[in-house]
């Protein structure tokens, strides 16, 4: 019974909302509009910006890494009308940096997703309490422990889920974008804002020295990280009437239907999707590369694993498989609940 008070008492302080907004403490709300004083933008994806726009209006503070507040602006989640009242509002905060709301403590800890991703530590009435955010477990992911709450993140949180090949992925992409240099002279690489940084960080680390040619978006989002360590050379923008001899151009996933299968370039495809192979031949140009910036399901039960929590909340208002991580958890000897939902129940049914 003490177990279930203590559980109870931390469901005071954390909570989901239906639009994803994560409400912890009593000011801050995470990753969507909760009405909150303080409104943290996690990273730079749409599912994590969600009601941006109304957090302008009504919060006092909106809080991301500043790589992230630049990244809002470059991708247009904020209208026109609504710029300089972000700017005025938008507080940059770097890694480990405290931010004070006077009852809460609240930090920013570093998670490897995107460029600029951050996971959430509040101290809030003797309590610390996170949320992960999207992230994937390399060593650039701090694990957070000695949290009476974890809110994670369960994307792949169906137990098929796994990737036990994506070591190898980087060196697949590599030999694949090599081979497409040989024989065809171009390669095309279609994928999400920041994972595509990530495929030409990979292929400039190991050795890949062709002209990368970028759409417009791509190109102003690679310059502007520029500032934040992120440096990629032989960069150019798409249409300038340039030729090369041989390069690799770089597109939005949402390009990948309107590809060319003429023969005249290799394509491939970034999908975090694929857990059967590390890639496959779509056709007789294309291959699938099963590149993920999140955890798979052994990952993210790692991560639990490591940090120790209290209470494990699983994030169910996004995309994902939340009942299939909690399950799981929950066979580990963790107390885990769903939210949104049902605290109370779930405490009393999987928390004695």
């Amino acid at each position: 019974m003490l177990n279930q008070y203590y559980y109870r008492e931390l469901m005071k302080h954390v909570n989901i909302l239906d639009n994803g907004a994560i409400l912890i403490g009593e000011n801050i709300s995470v990753d969507g509009h909760g009405g909150r004083r303080i409104r943290v933008v996690t990273h730079a994806h749409s599912d994590h910006v969600n009601q941006l726009s109304d957090s302008v209006k009504e919060s006092e503070t909106i809080l991301a890494t500043p790589v992230t507040i630049e990244m809002i602006e470059l991708l247009g989640y904020v209208s026109k009308s609504l710029k300089a009242l972000f700017r005025l509002k938008a507080r940059p905060l770097e890694y480990n940096q405290v931010f004070s709301t006077g009852v809460e403590k609240l930090i920013l800890l570093p998670a490897d997703h995107i460029i600029g991703s951050a996971q959430v530590m509040v101290d809030y009435k003797g309590y610390r309490l996170g949320y992960t955010g999207d992230f994937k477990l390399t060593k650039n992911t701090v694990i957070m422990k000695n949290l009476d709450v974890l809110v994670i993140e369960a994307t792949y949180g169906n137990p098929t889920h796994r990737r036990p090949f994506k070591d190898s992925i980087p060196e697949i992409l590599y030999e694949l974008v090599n081979y497409g240099l040989a024989y065809y002279g171009q390669v095309f690489i279609y994928g999400y804002h920041g994972k595509v940084q990530e495929a030409m960080r990979i292929l400039r680390e190991r050795g890949v020295s062709e002209p990368f040619v970028l759409t417009e978006k791509i190109y102003e989002i690679t310059k502007a990280l520029e500032k934040y360590g992120f440096k990629i050379d032989n960069v150019f923008k798409e249409g300038l009437g340039r030729r090369f001899e041989k390069n690799i151009v770089f597109k939005h996933m949402t390009s990948a239907s309107r590809r060319r299968l003429d023969g005249s370039a290799l394509h491939i495809v970034l999908s975090g999707w694929e857990f059967r192979e590390p890639f496959r031949k779509i056709d007789d140009h294309t291959y699938l590369v099963a590149l993920s910036d999140h955890s798979d399901f052994d990952d993210l039960v790692q991560y639990v694993e490591r940090a120790k929590p209290g209470l494990v909340v699983v994030d169910a208002s996004r995309n994902g498989d939340p009942e299939g991580l909690a399950s799981s958890l929950r066979e580990k000897g963790y107390c885990t609940i769903t939210l949104p939902g049902d605290p109370e129940s779930q405490i009393e049914e999987y928390c004695s």
